[in-house]
């Protein structure tokens, strides 16, 4: 019996097939409406992968809002990518209201869900309050 995350771990992955050309020709549309589908079951891979392609208008329109719902759905999921652009999203004010202590927030699950992009972010956030200090 096929289970719910089953199917959607399977869509999923034919939608990376598409997004790579990995034994299919290379198609970010098709991989958009697979990861969909996989993102309304619940996956946070194919929340994350959707929000990110919403960020940067590849395979759908550009959408910064619906990014930030689809990054912040995987996000919530424990997916630290999407913590981690979630974050970024935050701190340039892309679909949502410059909000600095929640980029912070953000970067910081990211990091201790072993994102290296957001320890380097928080690190060189560090540094530069430490340089200004001086």
């Amino acid at each position: 019996m096929t289970t719910n995350n089953d199917m959607a771990q399977a869509t999923y992955a034919i939608g990376r097939r598409y997004e790579m050309g990995d034994g299919v020709p290379m198609d970010i549309d098709t991989a958009a409406r697979f990861y969909r589908q996989a993102a309304l079951r619940g996956l946070p891979d194919a929340q994350h992968a959707l929000g990110f392609l919403h960020a940067t208008g590849q395979g759908v329109p550009r959408d910064n809002e619906m990014a930030v719902a689809w990054l912040q759905s995987a996000a919530e999921g424990g997916h630290a990518e999407a913590q981690h652009n979630l974050g970024v999203m935050y701190a340039e004010g892309r679909g949502v209201a410059v909000d600095y202590e929640e980029a912070v927030r953000w970067f910081y699950r990211a990091a201790i869900n072993g994102c290296s992009h957001a320890q380097e972010w928080l690190e060189s956030q560090a540094m530069e309050e430490v340089i200004a200090g001086d």
